[in-house]
């Protein structure tokens, strides 16, 4: 009787498979910049808010260090700017959202509410100086030994939309990025850039389409999933992250090399056949085979499902132009010296594809197709949004509420799932009531990095008469 893929990963947790493998760097690459039990907070806006690059995050470092457990937390909060918002004043804000995680990394984002959307204000800018080395100096001082990660200010399309006024607002957010690199340069914390690779990637998809190209930051300021993959994709390479999930080469029915895999039980028929046990999963893009809306909705979604079928016009142009895969997702299988002009390719039973014997000799990229491994990643990534929207529906539903917060937007602060009154009536409780609920985030997050262990996967490469 055959298990099926998701028994063979909790056989796997249990039995270890994967302890054997390290987790170095490759040789001449960087180590990753995330260890074993790191916690980390991304602190922003509404852009921050939306999520999603901080779930590509996660979802990449879980699937390609399935045993390191690091934590993650994001708390975005619409229309936030380096003094707060209306979810409480930048000293609230820190001592609720960011200290009693105790993170270790705190990745700060904001600067596009701050500038007001007019043309650059050196009072408003001011402003913005001191209120964000006052965040600054106080992580340092409430998070001794905390790593602060400065995001220069994601961009306001002016590229595909009519600039408003010389220069453009994203001229304005250039001068406050220049700002946070200095402030980076001077206190020695890391600063990365997610204006400019954004930019690029309008100025590419402006040339193909412009009305493609106005799908990659809706309404100019907030970037959908796509756009905020390529922003999480830019945190991962400046944090080192290594391209490779796994690569094997074989010639002539001998195994000649292999990368963060381990090959067993290679026999040579009419085609090949072979065992492959890989240290990682390939990393999901999660816009790919979905249709992910700009704005997560604000309570739980029902469970994300992924339509391998779907191929998403913009997202597959995104992937183009910023060679995602080579640069971050290299699943590699090189098979060299068959004889047959045509091979089908079948993992677990399950057909990948037919490839000629000169796409198999060059090398094929298996993160590029359906394979049981992608399709576990897809659930992995599934999983890490549930858990970032359990954390979200607490914080903003109950937590927030029972300080007497609530978003402007809300018209009926009763039609909230506690209404204010009753809540306050928990005054006494409300502290126990929200770390009881957060006290089932461990175990869930347990369970994703169980789920992201890889298992043996059974290939067969069948020449196609």
């Amino acid at each position: 009787m055959r298990m099926n893929r998701l028994a063979m990963v909790v056989i796997a947790a249990c039995a270890g498979f994967t302890a054997g493998f390290a987790h170095g760097a490759p040789v001449g690459q960087k180590q990753f910049f995330l260890k074993a039990g790191d916690r980390v907070c991304f602190y922003g806006d509404s852009i921050t808010e939306q999520r999603y690059y901080g779930v590509d995050t996660e979802t990449y470092a879980v699937t390609r260090f399935p045993d390191m457990q690091v934590m993650f937390v994001n708390s975005g909060v619409a229309a936030d700017v380096v003094g707060g918002g209306w979810a409480g004043p930048i000293d609230v804000r820190l001592k609720r959202d960011v200290y009693p995680f105790k993170p270790n990394i705190v990745t700060i984002m904001l600067g596009m509410n701050d500038a007001h959307y007019r043309p650059f204000n050196r009072s408003i800018f001011n402003v913005y100086r001191k209120g964000y080395i006052h965040i600054v100096n106080q992580l340092k001082k409430h998070l001794p030994g905390v790593k602060i990660v400065l995001i220069q200010p994601s961009p306001f399309d002016d590229v595909s939309y009519k600039i408003g006024f010389p220069g453009g607002y994203n001229g304005v957010l250039l001068k406050y990025s220049a700002f946070v690199k200095r402030l980076a340069a001077r206190d020695h914390l890391m600063c990365v850039n997610f204006n400019r690779p954004l930019v690029d990637v309008l100025k590419g998809l402006v040339k193909i389409s412009k009305p493609l190209a106005q799908q990659f930051i809706p309404h100019r300021i907030h970037p959908g999933a796509t756009g905020q993959l390529i922003m999480a994709a830019t945190l991962l390479k400046a944090w080192h992250a290594t391209p490779i999930v796994s690569s094997v080469d074989i010639d002539g029915g001998r195994l000649v090399s292999s990368k963060n895999t381990r090959v067993q039980h290679l026999t040579a028929h009419d085609g090949l056949e072979w065992t492959q046990t890989d240290q990682s999963l390939p990393m999901p893009m999660m816009t790919l085979h979905d249709i992910w809306p700009q704005f997560p909705p604000m309570h739980l979604w029902p469970a994300r499902r992924t339509y391998f079928t779907y191929k998403s016009p913009l997202a597959s142009a995104v992937l183009k132009l910023t060679h995602l895969y080579r640069k971050l997702d290299q699943e590699m299988l090189r098979v060299r010296g068959l004889t047959a002009g045509q091979y089908q390719l079948k993992i677990n039973g399950q057909l990948v594809g037919t490839f000629s014997t000169g796409q198999l000799s060059h090398g094929i990229n298996l993160a590029k197709y359906k394979t049981p491994m992608l399709v576990q990643a897809y659930h992995v990534e599934h999983m890490v949004w549930h858990l970032t929207e359990e954390r979200f529906d607490v914080w903003r539903h109950i937590q927030l509420p029972i300080e007497g917060y609530y978003a402007p937007w809300v018209q009926d602060k009763f039609a909230l799932p506690t209404s204010h009154s009753a809540m306050r009536k928990l005054d006494h409780v409300d502290d126990k009531l929200v770390k009881a609920i957060y006290a089932t985030f461990p175990a869930y997050r347990n369970k994703i990095y169980d789920a992201a262990q890889p298992v043996p996967d059974h290939y067969s490469l069948t020449p196609v008469n």
